[in-house]
């Protein structure tokens, strides 16, 4: 960061006094950093630009209205949480997703400098369905193996009924942000393999050519040559909970989801 400052400031002809600084010492910050131990930082993951008095409103209505709850803006889309009860800050840092307008706001424990370091904010939690599991392998234990493809799992609910789709068990997962949304994975048990898809509760704005969080097509960087605007769309809103479209993959499999070898 220090070499990026130097070369900044060559491209300026700065008088003595601007080149010469101030020296800071612990003790003249030390208050101000007392303030901001114990609070939250929250990041919100995607190009859209939130409104500050919307992201004050959003966060007191999720969170049960924290009692003297101080939210403040330090930057594009971060945000600075201050609790008055340890046990309601304990609560929302636990909890999530927290999707505001389509984009997921990730909260972590303060730092200093966290909030510029977007590595940090690259795991949020997202309710994720899973389907095309045949009925009699789904269990908690299953739930959890198969989340493996994920960061972490939190938490794995089976709903008691089904419906034309037929049944499907979610999980409570951590999903790299930063990354393309993983669309399935094949699971294996005595010899047959099946194709399950990943459908995505409350899926906040994705890009259907790269599959990640936070931007749409038209903004995308990602660079497609000639060979891969003819092959299947790779990503789409049958990934999205809800969304009754099928996918390629499902489309082309039919109804014989399960390959016994």
């Amino acid at each position: 960061m220090e070499e990026v400052l130097v070369s900044a400031l060559k491209r300026f002809d700065l008088s003595e006094t601007e080149v010469e600084g101030i020296d800071l010492e612990d003790e003249d910050v030390e208050l101000s950093i007392q303030d901001c131990r114990g609070s939250l930082v929250g990041r919100i993951m995607g190009d859209k630009i939130a409104n500050f008095t919307r992201v004050k409103y959003f966060t007191n209505h999720v969170w049960g209205y924290p009692r003297n709850l101080r939210v403040t803006e330090i930057g594009s889309n971060a945000f600075q949480f201050q609790f008055e009860k340890e046990a309601e800050r304990e609560r929302v840092l636990r909890g999530g997703p927290w999707i505001l307008d389509n984009q997921v706001l990730v909260i972590r424990e303060w730092n200093a400098g966290f909030e510029k370091k977007i590595e940090c904010f690259r795991f949020s939690p997202l309710w994720i369905q899973i389907w095309n599991l045949p009925t009699h392998w789904m269990s908690s234990a299953a739930g959890v193996k198969i989340g493996r493809v994920f960061r972490n799992v939190k938490e794995v609910i089976i709903p008691p009924g089904g419906g034309k789709e037929g049944r499907h068990m979610k999980i409570l997962a951590e999903v790299d942000l930063l990354r393309p949304l993983i669309r399935g994975t094949t699971v294996k048990l005595n010899g047959e393999v099946v194709w399950v898809e990943f459908k995505y509760e409350r899926c906040p704005d994705f890009c259907y050519k790269c599959g990640i969080i936070g931007h749409g097509d038209k903004v995308c960087k990602l660079e497609m040559n000639l060979k891969q605007t003819h092959r299947e769309a790779q990503f789409g809103p049958w990934m999205r909970a809800g969304n009754i479209m099928l996918s390629p993959i499902r489309e082309g499999l039919g109804k014989e989801m399960v390959v016994k070898n």
